[in-house]
């Protein structure tokens, strides 16, 4: 069985020389202190048992230098993400993001024409020709046209008329 005095004698003639060896490695306080607590808890719950006062020494300082290493490379890695996900961010463009919420809206009222103008309206987006939309559906061109013609009338009822025309631009070019 361990012996807590003795431990905590350990403990406290360890602890700061251990946390300031940790900072040796420009970790932040926190951490070391962090990396230190956690050696020490990990001695009392395994109850180590040691040689000599040389190898729980060494013990000691590799652990905390092994602890270190590891904190900092997960410190790059997440820093390297953090990077890697501003330029990310930093590369969106406004015009898009307003281009997509124009989009956006425009699905949804889109979704709110009956079944068969919005299948027309659709395909008249994807590029497809009135004689291709009347053929594929197997309708008349004039049937075709008219749904068109109510779809647009609606859309431009519901965004107005300046966005409608950015809207058409886009989709055609």
């Amino acid at each position: 069985m361990q012996d807590p005095v003795a431990y905590r004698q350990l403990y406290n003639l360890y602890y700061k020389v251990l946390v300031l060896y940790a900072m040796n490695f420009n970790l932040p306080i926190g951490a070391a202190e962090d990396i230190v607590q956690s050696l020490f808890i990990s001695i009392w719950e395994r109850k180590s048992i040691f040689k000599s006062l040389d190898s729980f020494h060494s013990y000691l300082y590799n652990s905390v230098r092994n602890s270190s290493f590891n904190y900092l490379k997960h410190e790059n890695v997440e820093l390297e993400y953090l990077e890697k996900m501003a330029h990310t961010y930093q590369e969106i463009d406004e015009d898009e993001v307003q281009k997509e919420e124009v989009y956006r809206l425009l699905f949804q009222i889109i979704d709110r024409l009956s079944p068969r103008c919005r299948e027309i309206f659709l395909l008249y987006m994807d590029g497809k020709k009135n004689e291709e939309i009347a053929l594929q559906l197997n309708i008349s061109i004039e049937t075709v046209k008219t749904q068109k013609k109510r779809a647009v009338k609606f859309i431009k009822e519901q965004i107005g008329p300046i966005y409608f025309l950015m809207l058409c631009y886009d989709i055609m070019y």
